[in-house]
């Protein structure tokens, strides 16, 4: 079965596979990888014509399929280079980067870095090199599809992939250097930023992500980075698409593959894998981490947190200095936080919802209503 037609050269796109054995939504794979565009298809008659949106989808299945694990770190780069994402391991300037990591992660590490232009980079690797070669090549394998994912995103409320590289024998992303830093850091440094603007503008960045298909799977402060004008980006948002729909990345990794305190309780439970209402979740989380500039339940020990979710299935206690009922519109952003919390997911709001109604609160609506007298 044909893909479709390519409208500007009426070239067949390619064909489907299919799969009897795969559920509904895979039935079918693309298997020609000469075509990687999303643009307008037209199909003539008996032909399947697929929406920009299905292709997208379609097209990334081809990538996990195609990208092999016995590719090398530099196949899989001129693959990626070939399709879009810019090569930039000769523009590294070697001399100016880190030879070790500033930042790590649960599966990576983060280098800073310059281009031989001058311009400072963030240089985050998929940590690979601990493991035998197999292995590291499967690492490689599910790092090109983040960086495929990543790379598809264009919005400035989503940190910009300017490109990939192999670094240090790794599979390596490249975005700008953001001197902010994360947003934690930016508000010990900025107490006054405004946080109504930064809460609304991380809903936009997220609305944005599921609105494309994408689940981030591990939305918290630390991976929310603040550029040179005060705006948050959404980062490291590739885990879930990269991992499907399992919790761990690796069978090697001996850590969970989430954060703790942002993770809703059916993640917790193993009764479900990332989705988009659990991403809802942990904005909630994130938002209340944003007005507090604390981490969620900080009075509580990691030990304690699981029980304290699934058992006693408790969210966090309002911050009344904070969020105080008597104000204009403290009630209103208490009640989407909650509401964000849920415990049953289809209860919970999506991401464009929350977005809106976090629109109309300002820092003034926000200010203790004096008692009458």
């Amino acid at each position: 079965m044909l893909l479709g037609y390519d409208a500007r050269s009426s070239q067949p796109l390619g064909t489907l596979r299919h799969y009897p054995e795969a559920n509904t939504m895979m039935r079918y794979v693309y298997y020609d990888f000469s075509f990687i565009y999303s643009g307008d298809f037209k199909a003539p008659p008996g032909q399947v014509a697929v929406s920009a949106k299905s292709a997208t989808y379609l097209i990334d299945q081809a990538l996990h399929d195609v990208v092999t694990s016995e590719m090398t770190c530099i196949d899989i780069v001129t693959i990626l280079t070939s399709h879009g994402c810019a090569d930039l391991t000769s523009a590294l300037d070697e001399s100016a980067c880190s030879k070790y990591p500033i930042a790590n992660g649960g599966f990576g590490d983060v280098f800073h870095g310059q281009l031989v232009d001058g311009m400072a980079v963030a240089i985050k690797t998929i940590r690979a090199y601990y493991d035998q070669d197999q292995m590291a090549r499967m690492y490689h394998k599910r790092a090109a599809k983040e960086i495929y994912t990543w790379s598809k995103c264009k919005h400035p409320n989503v940190v910009e992939l300017i490109g990939s590289a192999v670094f240090h024998d790794c599979l390596a992303m490249i975005s700008r250097w953001e001197e902010n830093g994360n947003l934690l850091n930016y508000l010990s440094n900025h107490p006054s930023a405004d946080r109504c603007v930064l809460s609304t503008s991380i809903c936009a960045g997220l609305a944005y992500l599921h609105e494309n298909d994408i689940v981030h799977g591990d939305l918290k402060g630390a991976n929310i980075l603040i550029a040179a004008d005060g705006r948050p980006m959404l980062m490291d948002f590739g885990n879930a698409s990269l991992l499907g729909a399992t919790l761990q990345f690796t069978q090697t990794n001996k850590g969970p593959s989430f954060s703790l305190r942002w993770t809703a309780p059916e993640i917790l439970q193993g009764t479900s894998s990332h989705t988009v209402e659990a991403d809802v979740y942990s904005l909630g989380m994130t938002i209340l981490e944003v007005f507090t500039s604390k981490i969620p339940f900080a009075d509580k020990s990691h030990k304690s947190l699981v029980a304290h979710i699934v058992l006693s299935k408790r969210t966090p206690t309002r911050p009344e200095t904070i969020i105080p009922s008597r104000s204009i519109n403290g009630n209103t952003l208490w009640d989407i936080l909650t509401r964000c919390w849920a415990l049953d997911p289809k209860d919970r709001p999506s991401a464009r919802v929350v977005w809106d109604k976090m629109k109309p609160i300002t820092p003034e609506t926000l200010k203790e209503l004096k008692a009458e007298q």
